[in-house]
């Protein structure tokens, strides 16, 4: 991976050959990229354009039209890299992420969470070959939407407060684990540090991309079935299943998730850092900031959120009731 700082350039896809495809989730992306590219890159490469969403019917689709190629460069946010790994992953071809959002840290990991036409998550699939390279440029990264960079720093601290549950000082029996605590610790503490992700410029943007890509997809693999997430995932999953995933980002409504999560606990110091810290950034503290305000939405949230094959929610917090979490989530509103 080309160290953040180092620019996207020629030298940056030497040896790619001409049966190389690459794809990109938007348009828009098309108007974004090309100062960061060989001047012609563009033309030299077939394009594919992904629709939107990591699900298995556009998985086949771009399996199937990628076929004859050597290779995928991928451009885009979470969704795209996750469909990008699975296709690569079927067609035992090298995949190139190339993410143009810090919203996660999905252009790293090994693996793939797949929904359901109707927004719901219905499969993580962990793929059998890593990325051969990601290459990140922090100025394209430091200029995405202002909503991915909230993204990125909501879903990273969601590391710190969803998994240290599962990462106590009780339950270190091993060097991976103990390294992924003391990860988790510095993506809160990195997190912590930034109000405004656009003054960023220098050591100080090259490790809040490290963080956000890096610290993070790391704690999933030293970690590994310890590292899941818990509670702040949960409400996810339940908020675009019952909401839809249409106004905001993943890390967004995940942010608001990691405010349910030490609710849930009743972790005063914890309740305190964020409800002080999330309007320097702009993250959401209720309920109502994320249209959730309808009577039949909170019910249906409790009842996904307490399915009792859940087993992120239900290993830490198990036998919990719907209404165990419609009673935290009313104090949300």
């Amino acid at each position: 991976m080309p160290y953040p700082g180092r620019r996207l350039g020629r030298d940056s896809f030497d040896g790619v050959t001409a049966f190389f495809c690459w794809f990109c989730s938007y348009y828009s992306i098309l108007k974004v990229i090309p100062q960061y590219l060989p001047a012609d890159f563009l033309t030299r490469y077939p394009v594919e354009i992904f629709n939107g969403s990591c699900e298995f019917a556009e998985i086949d689709r771009l399996t199937e039209q990628l076929r004859p190629y050597d290779g995928i460069i991928a451009f885009g946010g979470g969704q795209l890299m996750d469909t990008a790994k699975v296709v690569s992953d079927r067609l035992n071809n090298v995949l190139i992420n190339v993410q143009t959002v810090p919203s996660n840290c999905a252009a790293f990991t090994t693996k793939s969470i797949v929904y359901s036409p109707t927004h719901e998550m219905i499969a993580s699939v962990r793929e059998k070959k890593p990325v051969d390279a990601v290459i990140l440029e922090p100025e394209l990264l430091k200029n995405a939407p202002l909503e991915y960079l909230r993204s990125g720093i909501g879903d990273t601290l969601a590391k710190y407060y969803e998994i240290r549950r599962r990462l106590t000082d009780d339950q270190i029996h091993s060097l991976s684990l103990s390294l992924a605590q003391d990860l988790i610790e510095r993506c809160r503490e990195e997190m912590l540090k930034v109000n405004d992700p656009r003054t960023l410029n220098g050591l100080d943007l090259q490790n809040f991309i490290d963080t956000i890509f890096l610290a993070v997809s790391l704690v999933d693999g030293l970690a590994d079935l310890d590292g899941r997430s818990v509670a702040a995932h949960t409400f996810y999953n339940a908020y675009v299943k019952v909401i839809g995933p249409q106004r905001f980002t993943h890390g967004e409504i995940v942010a608001l998730g990691n405010l349910f999560q030490v609710t849930l606990e009743d972790d005063p110091a914890l309740i305190k850092e964020i409800r002080s810290y999330y309007p320097s950034v702009g993250l959401p503290l209720s309920l109502s900031a994320l249209g959730v305000t309808k009577e039949d939405q909170l019910n249906s949230l409790a009842e996904y959120m307490a399915q009792p094959d859940n087993v992120r929610m239900q290993s830490i917090f198990p036998d919990i009731s719907p209404a165990d979490i419609r009673q935290t989530l009313l104090k949300l509103i």
